[in-house]
């Protein structure tokens, strides 16, 4: 709840009629960060080229361990080990074991930036704003109902009377149905 009173407390929202302001907050879509199943993460690989080709580098047998080269050897035999291993159901993208590895994979040239970009994009989901903050979907009643608590602690600090309260929210609700043209609005 407070999340909504929060939202609808922006300007962004005054202007806007409850159902306007319902039908902005629905739409409303935030990026969340969430952890790659590593089938996903090894699908993208191989299909993207990289994953051969640090299968192979890890499968070799070792370079002269004072050269880069064996940095990079060692880098793809963990980065195989990793996402091979049985315990690794998800990969957390964040984590900063996690973006060793992207780093060793581009500054050993397994891969692109823009292919580990991409790999690291696995992570982000879209939600709508609302579901994000468990709120469900918003109605006219519904962004009223937040409304008239928002107003009611506003005429409290403003020191409005009830008849102000009840005259600002029969405003609102006329301004609804004008806005609409449905008198079914009005709350």
């Amino acid at each position: 709840m407070q999340a909504l009173i929060d939202e609808f407390s922006k300007d962004e929202y005054a202007s806007l009629s409850d159902q306007a302001a319902a039908n902005v907050v629905n739409l409303k879509t935030v990026v969340i960060r969430v952890w790659v199943d590593t089938a996903d993460a090894i699908t993208h690989a191989t299909q993207e080229g990289y994953y051969a080709v640090l299968k192979h580098t890890s499968e070799s047998d070792p370079p002269d361990q004072s050269s880069q080269a064996f940095q990079c050897w060692a880098a793809a035999k963990n980065i195989i080990g990793f996402v091979e291993s049985t315990k690794t159901k998800k990969i957390d993208m964040d984590s900063e074991g996690a973006i060793g590895m992207k780093m060793a994979m581009v500054g050993c040239g397994f891969a692109t930036s823009s292919q580990v970009a991409s790999l690291d994009a696995l992570a982000n989901r879209t939600l709508r704003w609302v579901d994000h903050v468990s709120a469900d979907t918003q109605s006219a009643h519904s962004v009223r109902v937040i409304r008239d608590i928002i107003n009611g602690a506003t005429a409290k600090r403003a020191g409005w009377t009830q008849q102000n309260v009840n005259q600002y929210n029969t405003n609102q609700a006329a301004i609804d149905a004008w806005k609409h043209g449905d008198l079914d609005l009005v709350i």
